[in-house]
C-alpha cells in the first residue's frame, strides 16, 4: 500500500496529507501505528530520492 501512495511524494507537506488521509480510513484498525510507520518510512525515502534527483546536474552525471 505505502509504496504506491508515496512513490511520487516530493515534500513533507505532501507526505503529511497522505498520512492524514490514510488515518481517516484506517485509524480504527489495531495495526494503524505500524501502517503509519511504514508510510512515514516509504514517504521519507521517496522525498530523499526526489531531492537527490533534483540536485543532480548534467555536469555531475557520467557520460
Amino acid at each position: 500500500m505505502s509504496a504506491s501512495l508515496t512513490q511520487n511524494c516530493t515534500s513533507e507537506a505532501q507526505l503529511e496529507k497522505i498520512i492524514k488521509g490514510q488515518e481517516r480510513k484506517f485509524r480504527w484498525r489495531d495495526d494503524w501505528p505500524a501502517m503509519e510507520k511504514e508510510l512515514m518510512e516509504a514517504g521519507t525515502a521517496a522525498i530523499r530520492l526526489h531531492e537527490e534527483k533534483k540536485n543532480e546536474t548534467p555536469a555531475n552525471q557520467p557520460q
